[in-house]
């Protein structure tokens, strides 16, 4: 296996040795990157290796301490945004940057028309040109939608329609099919290869290795802010990487438990919500059991979480250890003993420009108070403790949470709603862009809080995570649960048959999916 950097050809950019560091924290110690003409290049490491830092210098977002970045053989020495967009280089981020109040074609315009003079609006090209931007993809957006009314994984789609209307030469994404469909998935693979044939350069940001395998020409690990190794996509596996990344060994399975479930820990009757699309759903998780919910983006699982969590309250039935509660707002529903860890990270789960420690003990602020006022030393104790059981990179809770890498910020996350000592945890998408190292931890974590006796609600879009994680799956269609499935029952095969509304296929026509489920 290849750990030596394989010689240039046609290159169009090279970042050698670059720094950067904030408050004392090394993001990137010596990040080299050289990237060539009509190629996908893959870019891997561990949250907090130091890939977003590493892609945010070359466009000009923040600025390197050291080192040196060429861009079609010259020397940048001094970058932002404007002169990387002037250069040909287009970023997409695994959170999307859009602005809510304005419609979907005018969140293409205003990154495809900056610079413009012009004092008249062509309103009816604006639509066209983001019309055929997004049928591109294979996507049905209306143009003339508000931003705020799309899903996460549409929010995704309109950044790559940025990118691609801007003709960009070079081309950043950082993972994006995070929130993607599999089918949408295939569609911008498509798009990739196509612009790879027609020469751009692609850096090619994910957590998912089979995906980096399948698409990229060469690979580029980092390791604690270092490139550790540069290799040939066609001579390496998926373990090699692996070990690469984190510098032991990982293992590839989910972990193995064997926990009696109890009592039913939450039950909920006939939910309606016809506002958010959901419609006839009763279901009943219990003390020590993980409840999977399956199902297409959009499909209502995330929808059914908020509500149950008081951001989006709807009439229904809910008994939590078979007391009736009623659920308002988030305060019941914490007050009930259920916690929630959002889908998107940056918008619900922390406060980027607060500190770690205020972050993790917002959701508990009697926990670190006296006399009405905080306790800064419990306050310290009780995030020193969240960031040794979880592993949370960073040598200072003082320093603001946006200054972790996206994985980090997930914990962080999740141990705010730890803090509260739920009864019940709703856990959506909990390892979305998450390294293997990280997504390991987490769910021996969560192996660990059904073991203490919670009651977990694991929504998931990784089917493998899915039937790995889960005792049962509800699997939802069109905003109500199509049915159940036991552990015995689990196959990739009949869980998107139900997910597409259709009933589930029997024991024999499903024998092959079974026989590649993660149990």
């Amino acid at each position: 296996m290849p750990t030596e950097a394989i010689p240039q050809s046609g290159e169009v950019l090279r970042a050698t040795q670059l720094t950067k560091s904030y408050a004392g924290v090394h993001a990137l110690r010596a990040g080299s990157l050289d990237l060539r003409a009509g190629e996908v290049h893959a870019l891997i490491g561990e949250n907090g290796a130091g890939k977003s830092t590493l892609t945010k210098i070359i466009t000009g977002a923040i600025a390197a301490d050291g080192g040196e970045l060429r861009i079609f053989g010259n020397t940048i020495t001094h970058n932002d945004p404007n002169i990387s967009r002037s250069l040909g280089i287009a970023a997409i981020y695994q959170q999307p940057s859009i602005f809510p109040d304005l419609s979907v074609a005018e969140n293409i315009a205003l990154a495809l028309e900056q610079g413009s003079s012009g004092l008249v609006v062509d309103w009816k090209a604006r639509q066209t040109r983001a019309k055929k931007l997004l049928a591109s993809m294979g996507a049905e957006i209306d143009p003339q939608r508000q931003a705020r009314s799309l899903s996460m994984a549409e929010q995704q789609i309109v950044e790559i329609a940025k990118a691609i209307g801007a003709q960009a030469k070079i081309v950043l994404m950082d993972e994006p099919t995070a929130l993607l469909s599999d089918r949408e998935v295939t569609n911008l693979f498509d798009l990739i290869r196509k612009l790879r044939g027609d020469g751009v350069s692609i850096v090619y940001i994910s957590h998912r290795l089979e995906e980096i395998l399948a698409l990229a020409d060469r690979i580029t690990v980092l390791r604690d802010g270092e490139t550790v190794a540069v290799c040939n996509a066609a001579d390496v596996t998926q373990q090699e990487l692996i070990q690469l990344m984190v510098g032991r060994s990982v293992a590839s399975v989910y972990p193995k438990r064997v926990v009696p479930v109890g009592e039913i820990a939450l039950m909920v009757k006939n939910l309606n919500h016809p506002a958010v699309g959901l419609h006839g759903i009763s279901f009943e998780v219990r003390r020590g059991e993980i409840l999977g919910f399956a199902g297409l983006v959009g499909s209502g699982r995330t929808e059914l979480a908020r509500t149950l969590f008081g951001l989006t309250p709807a009439d229904a039935d809910v008994f939590v250890y078979g007391k009736a509660v009623r659920i308002r707002d988030p305060r019941d529903a914490i007050a009930a003993g259920i916690g929630y860890l959002p889908e998107d990270r940056r918008q619900h789960g922390v406060v980027l420009e607060m500190p770690i420690a205020q972050n993790i003990s917002m959701a508990d602020l009697d926990g670190v108070s006296h006399a009405g006022l905080i306790d800064r030393d419990k306050e310290q104790q009780l995030a020193n403790r969240f960031r040794d059981e979880l592993r949370i990179k960073t040598p200072d809770v003082n320093v603001p949470a946006g200054n972790l890498s996206g994985g980090n910020q997930q914990k962080v996350a999740l141990a705010r709603w730890l803090a509260t000592n739920p009864q019940i945890m709703i856990l959506d998408e909990p390892t979305q862009g998450v390294d293997v190292g990280s997504k390991s931890e987490i769910h021996e974590l969560v192996v660990e809080l059904a073991e203490r006796g919670m009651a977990i609600i694991l929504i998931s879009s990784e089917l493998p995570e899915v039937m790995g994680m889960s005792d049962r799956i509800a699997v939802f269609h069109a905003g109500t649960i199509a049915g159940f499935l036991t552990r015995e029952k689990f196959s990739q095969e009949r869980i998107m048959t139900m997910a597409f509304g259709h009933a589930a296929p029997d024991a024999a026509a499903a024998a092959n999916c079974t026989q590649g489920s993660a149990a």
